[in-house]
This record gives C-alpha cells, sequence and structure tokens, in this order.
C-alpha cells in the first residue's frame, strides 16, 4: 500500500476489483466506526498477529500495521497461531477478539480465546482478557450494554454420532466477570458441515448468524440464518448458500467466511475471503485473500446483488468512491525509523524487535535457527501479491562455517520453501552463494556442490528471484558485476496451501533470512529489498 493520487475521471461509478487485499489475507472482518472502515485478517504463525487495513470508501485502502504486535508465537506449528480474530465497535470502543491454537494436527484443537479493547484504532489496547477454550473463531455481538460471544463448540470424543463441529454456542461475557450465566447452542449449521467462523447481528426485527461452512477450500460458503430472538432458534435462509464458488466457475475460488458491513447511505457488503490458481494448476501459491461483495435485503434476507452465490470479481463501489492509483513497486533501504509492520512485513513466530535491528547502514539480522525450527528463525517477509513479480536485497555477511547463512527466501512453511544465500565452503575456505530447496521435507542443493564462489573483493552480495506463474528463477550478482541465473527454473507452485503437507492455510511470502546453527554468532546487513509486481489480477 503506497503512495496514492487520485484519478482525474470522475463520470464513471468506481468499481472495487477483487481481492481487495492480495495475497496471503484470510479470514477478513470489517466493521464500520467513526466514518472509517476497518478490516483484519488472520496471520497464524507470522506477526503482528492480525493485519489491520483502513478504509473511507471500500475502494482504496492502506495498511494501519498490525495488532498484537508483541506475541510470542515460539513452538507454534505451521498454520496454527492466531485464527479468525474479529473486530466490533460498540458505545466508542474497539472490541478485538481472537483465538490461539497451539496445535492443529492433533484430536484436540487446545485453543485460547481472549478480547482486548481500545478507545481509539490506534490504541492503547488493554491486557488481553480470557474468554473461553470450548472452539475456535468466536466473535463478540453487542446489545443494550451487554457482550455476548457466538463459537463453534469442537467435540473430540471419539464416539459414534458425535461431531467435531457440534453447534455454535452462546453465552453473556463480562469484561470484569468472564463468561456469565450457561450457554446455549444455538444454531447447528445448515447440513453443509464445519460451521465456523461465525457472526451475530441485529437487522430490524431480526438477528443474523453468519457461518462459514463447508471447509476453506473448494467447498467453502457462508451460511446466513435468522431469528427473532437472540437465543433462537434459527431459521436458514430460502437463499443459502449466500456465497460459494463451488456452482459455478469463477476466478475467486473457496470464498466464504466473512461478515457484514452498513455505509452510511444504507448499502450493504460483505467482506470474505477467497483464492485464486495459478494459470495452469488449482493450486494457491498467494493463499486465501480478503473480497468485498455487494448485498441487497430481499424480504429479510441477504442476497448479492448479482442474484447468485457467485462472487463477482468487479463490484460497484458506494457512490462518491474514486479510485487512487497504487504503485507496483516496494523498496526500502532500511533506514532508522522505518516501520516494517505498516509497510506489510511479517515476522516469523517472534517480533520484530527480537531478530532485527535498523541501523544507518540497513537492518542487521541476528543469525537464528534453521528454516525448519519453530522457535528463534530470523526470518521476516512480505506477502507474494501477485503471480508475476521480481524482488530482490543486497546482503553483507561474513560466515566461516558452514552452517552459517544469510540471503534471500521465497517461503512457505517450514515444510516448503525455496532459499538462496550466502554461506560458506570450508574446503575452499571462502564464501559461496548457494540454493536449498525443501519440498515436504525432501531437501535438495541444486548446484550439488557446484557453488558459485565470491571474491574477497565482493563485500555485498545481490540476490534476486523473478517468479511468473509457476516458474521461480533465482540470480545473483556479486560486487559491481550484472546479475547473473544461478541454479534451475524452480516450480513456485509447491509454495501453496494444496501442496504443503498437513494443514496449510497461510500463503507465500519473499522475504531475507539470518541462519546460524554453530555458535550463534553472526549477522547479516541487509542494505535493501525491493518487490515489483508485474501484473495485478
Amino acid at each position: 500500500m503506497n503512495q496514492e493520487t487520485p484519478h482525474t475521471n470522475l463520470s464513471e461509478r468506481a468499481m472495487i476489483r477483487n481481492p481487495v487485499l492480495r495475497g496471503f489475507h484470510p479470514d477478513p472482518c470489517i466493521c464500520r466506526a467513526r466514518g472509517r472502515y476497518y478490516m483484519i485478517t488472520s496471520t497464524f504463525e507470522w506477526l503482528p498477529g492480525i493485519s489491520l487495513y483502513e478504509s473511507e470508501d471500500l475502494l482504496n485502502w492502506t495498511s494501519k500495521g498490525g495488532l498484537l504486535k508483541d506475541l510470542d508465537l515460539s513452538g507454534i506449528p505451521d498454520s496454527a497461531g492466531i485464527w479468525a480474530p474479529a473486530i466490533s465497535y460498540d458505545n466508542g470502543i474497539f472490541y478485538l477478539i481472537y483465538t490461539i491454537s497451539r496445535q492443529i494436527d492433533g484430536y484436540f484443537k487446545d485453543v485460547e480465546n481472549y478480547v482486548t479493547t481500545a478507545p481509539s484504532i490506534e490504541g492503547p489496547w488493554s491486557t488481553p482478557v480470557f474468554i473461553n477454550a470450548s472452539g475456535f473463531d468466536p466473535s463478540m455481538f453487542h446489545e443494550n450494554g451487554k457482550h455476548y460471544i457466538l463459537n463453534p463448540q469442537w467435540d473430540p470424543r471419539p464416539l459414534k454420532g458425535h461431531q467435531k463441529f457440534n453447534g455454535l454456542i452462546l453465552q453473556e461475557f463480562d469484561m470484569e466477570k468472564g463468561m456469565v450465566g450457561q450457554s446455549k447452542v444455538v444454531f447447528r449449521g445448515s447440513g453443509t458441515g464445519g460451521t465456523e467462523g461465525p457472526h451475530l447481528m441485529k437487522k430490524d426485527q431480526y438477528y443474523y448468524i453468519l457461518a462459514a461452512e463447508g471447509g476453506t477450500g473448494r467447498h467453502h460458503s457462508i451460511c446466513v440464518a435468522r431469528s427473532e430472538n437472540l437465543w433462537g432458534p434459527y431459521e436458514v435462509s430460502p437463499y443459502h448458500p449466500l456465497i460459494t464458488s463451488w456452482e459455478k466457475d469463477t476466478v475467486l475460488k473457496k470464498s466464504g467466511h466473512g461478515n457484514f458491513v452498513e455505509t452510511p447511505d444504507g448499502s450493504w457488503y460483505m467482506t470474505h475471503l477467497c483464492a485464486r490458481y495459478l494459470n495452469e494448476e488449482p493450486v494457491c501459491v498467494l493463499g486465501r485473500e480478503a473480497a468485498l461483495q455487494k448485498l441487497e435485503w430481499i424480504d429479510g434476507w441477504p442476497r448479492m446483488v448479482q442474484g447468485d452465490c457467485v462472487p463477482l470479481v468487479e463490484v460497484e463501489a458506494p457512490a462518491g468512491a474514486v479510485k487512487k492509483e497504487t504503485s507496483k513497486e516496494y523498496r526500502t533501504s532500511f533506514q532508522p525509523g522505518t516501520d516494517l509492520e505498516q509497510e506489510e512485513w511479517l515476522s516469523l513466530r517472534r517480533p520484530f524487535r527480537h531478530k532485527t535491528l535498523l541501523t544507518d547502514q540497513g537492518l542487521v539480522l541476528k543469525g537464528g535457527d534453521s528454516l525448519t525450527s519453530l522457535f528463534e528463525q530470523s526470518l521476516i517477509a512480505r506477502r507474494w501479491e501477485s503471480f508475476c513479480f521480481t524482488a530482490g536485497t543486497t546482503v553483507k555477511f561474513s560466515p566461516y562455517h558452514y552452517s552459517q547463512t544469510a540471503g534471500l527466501v521465497c517461503y512457505y512453511n517450514t515444510k516448503v520453501f525455496y532459499y538462496l544465500y550466502v554461506g560458506y565452503d570450508e574446503k575452499k575456505q571462502c564464501s559461496m552463494v548457494n540454493i536449498l530447496t525443501n519440498d515436504n521435507f525432501h531437501f535438495q542443493e541444486p548446484l550439488e556442490g557446484r557453488y558459485e564462489y565470491l571474491p574477497e573483493s565482493a563485500d555485498m552480495v545481490r540476490l534476486q528471484v523473478r517468479v511468473d506463474q509457476r516458474s521461480l528463477q533465482f540470480y545473483y550478482a556479486a560486487g559491481e558485476e550484472g546479475f547473473q541465473k544461478i541454479g534451475p527454473v524452480l516450480d513456485a507452485s509447491i509454495l501453496s496451501d494444496e501442496h504443503a503437507d498437513g494443514w496449510a492455510y497461510t500463503g507465500a511470502v519473499v522475504g531475507i533470512t539470518a541462519v546460524d546453527t554453530f555458535n550463534k554468532d553472526t549477522s547479516a546487513l541487509f542494505t535493501e529489498f525491493y518487490q515489483i509486481e508485474e501484473e495485478t489480477l
């Protein structure tokens, strides 16, 4: 999200082009407060724990950095961590509610749900208050000064007839006392299965539950149910599902999981997650993204204005919205004062302050754990937002052991990544450039020991990657020399939800890292980073 300038042609109604937040931006939640719209998305094992964006018109979005910046997610498995946050605004206060999932592959979920509040979106945010641990993806509903928590109830019992998604439970919550009274199952889902990510709202005389169903893959969808009583019973919409990509082909695959927002003029929009495939293969290297659809109300039921359940790429923006140009190029020299979070950098499992130091010369990364560690990785990265882009960095690094490396990484999770790095060859006792690939823990060095050796005069090394759909090519340049290819063309499609083993809910990122599994006494200096998009959809 870079410097913006308005279009001069105001004669046409502006169109929202989906996804509005491109790349790894799943589980969007939106609210309107004080003349602004705020959208948050999940980050799982990355920090800040929640990404935050702001808009005046639903058309133009700018990064506000993130929330939950100082969490320690050390040891959190891939795609566990922060799940499906929900943001709401009531009586002058922002409420942020979220899940910390401590495991993902086990029969049990071991989740903890918290709420934090603030008088302003900028904070200060209160110390998080524990809510419950009965299930994940909670949200908060406010009415007449009271607060209510709605979340799926997880049932791990291995008994016949028991379902793990055991209905949505509602319970009153008090910020001082915690949960109040008894919880009640108010909705068991539409029958699609896997009812999760619920939101509760009220319009006119009805209470509405909006819930994600069908899993977060190809059959993902949103169910709507309503009741005249907060505690139910809830009736499923005759227009079920409200949205899905399964019934008809669309660019926006996997559409589901979202909530509604009303504009000042009474129009309604829905945010939802979606995903886009590579041209030649049904895999999502960009992960799940955030989109918007326009709604209308028919006999008290919401329906997308296109008249069916298939999401549109282009959606009419609110009246008066004017599209602003955004740069396709991001560059930084990592000077002191650089706001890494606002510039949409992510830090893996630990806060930035534990691994980065901004100096007049650039950014210093202290050598940390390997790229398969769940603990002290010194990896920071930015999302892939495009299927075709060039990214690169310049690094100064002086390793003295083969277990010390620093460089450029294209990373999905600990199971799948490509790493172009400056390292050390103990036989020739000099620095070199090499590639490490990890395809679901099948490790290879494509150069097979034929390293690119660096002259002693090469103080700085430039590293670059160029991605075009499923093709990924690394380059390097020593000193003042021009770039030259290194290694074969690699398969970018493995950096995807579909290819990574196990549950995989994030998305591909490109970033910088330093590894020292010898003495932990080396650091790397990065003097620049750039990311240039070559297409927009």
